[in-house]
C-alpha cells in the first residue's frame, strides 16, 4: 500500500473528525503483517465510550467525503482505547499536535509489537 496514500486520507479523515468535534487524541495506520492490511486506530476524545457511535459517525463522514478519502473505508478504522498499550507507550515518547507523519518500525511498546506504523496524531491533554 502506497504510504503517501495513508497519510493523505489519514490526515483528512483526521480532520473531518476535529470539524464534527470529535478530535481524535491519537491517530496511526498499523500494518498487520499476518494479512498484510493496514488499520486506522484511532484514538477518539474521552468523552466518547460507545464504539457503536463512534463507528457510525466515522461512517457517515466517510460517505459524505468518499471522493476526497479515495480508497478509504470506514472498515478501514479501529477504535482503539488511551489503554491500550502501544498507545499508552506512544503517548509518553511522541506528541504530534494537528497532523503530521512519522514511521515506526519494529517497535515494542509495553509488550505489544507494532511491525509498521504511520503515526499521524498523538495529542493527550495533561
Amino acid at each position: 500500500m502506497d504510504q503517501n496514500l495513508l497519510v493523505r486520507n489519514g490526515h483528512v479523515l483526521i480532520s473531518a473528525l476535529d470539524e464534527a468535534e470529535i478530535p481524535p487524541r491519537a491517530a496511526l495506520w498499523v500494518h498487520t503483517l499476518d494479512t498484510d492490511t493496514w488499520r486506522l486506530w484511532i484514538v477518539p476524545p474521552a468523552s466518547v465510550q460507545d464504539k457503536r457511535e463512534f463507528y457510525r459517525r466515522v461512517a457517515e463522514i466517510v460517505t459524505r467525503r468518499r471522493v476526497e478519502l479515495g480508497g478509504l473505508d470506514a472498515s478501514d478504522t479501529e477504535m482503539v482505547l488511551d489503554t491500550h498499550p502501544a498507545i499508552r507507550g506512544l503517548r509518553k515518547v511522541l506528541k504530534i499536535p494537528g497532523l503530521g507523519s512519522t514511521v515506526l518500525s519494529g517497535t515494542t511498546f509495553n509488550g505489544f509489537y507494532l511491525p509498521e506504523a504511520l503515526i499521524l496524531r498523538v495529542d493527550f491533554k495533561g
